[in-house]
């Protein structure tokens, strides 16, 4: 790895780069440079991960630069408010995010572009009702005051209802009125 770190540093000096200029992409480039001078054996760019992971502890190498959107201000704005002010702990925050991401990519993504502002409760609700959620823990993590709060989209979601009907066994009766049997009616007169 030493000698690796020394070809690296020569091949920059020569390019009139810095050690802040490496990166994945350096690395490819320096490996392609380095094959088509003739050097037969090279680490691949998986070999060269663990330099590059040991300069950017040490400090001379930045840290690779992601690209933050919008969708990433909101969840790590939740994150702050979900550990903050609720004082959850890391693994419930984890799954909450989860959840929270989940939602956002489904239904806030128009066109490619992020778009909270059409937004409401309701879309929260119904997407949390189609994941599977139990209503109880809807309620708690929505701050109804109760259970009955979440039962208006229950109602309202036509998946739930589709769900339920083909879990019931279809009727065997005859339609029409009931006929009592002259049993019956003896039954009932005796009475």
């Amino acid at each position: 790895m030493l000698k690796d770190l020394g070809q690296v540093g020569m091949w920059l000096s020569r390019l009139g780069l810095g050690i802040a200029d490496l990166g994945e992409e350096t690395v490819e480039r320096f490996l392609s440079d380095q094959r088509r001078a003739g050097r037969r054996r090279l680490p691949g760019p998986r070999g060269m991960r663990p330099l590059l992971a040991y300069l950017r502890e040490a400090g001379p190498v930045p840290p690779p630069k992601a690209e933050v959107s919008p969708l990433d201000d909101v969840l790590e704005e939740f994150r702050d408010w979900i550990t903050g002010e609720r004082g959850l702990s890391p693994t419930t925050m984890l799954r909450y995010a989860n959840t929270a991401r989940r939602f956002l990519a489904e239904q806030a993504m128009l066109g490619g572009v992020f778009s909270p502002a059409g937004l409401s409760g309701a879309d929260l609700n119904m997407s949390l009702l189609q994941a599977g959620v139990d209503t109880t823990v809807i309620a708690l993590w929505l701050g109804h005051a109760g259970v009955r709060s979440t039962d208006a989209y229950v109602h309202a979601d036509m998946t739930i209802k589709e769900k339920a009907l083909s879990l019931t066994a279809p009727v065997t009766a005859r339609p029409g009125r009931y006929q009592p049997t002259d049993k019956v009616l003896a039954f009932l007169d005796r009475l």
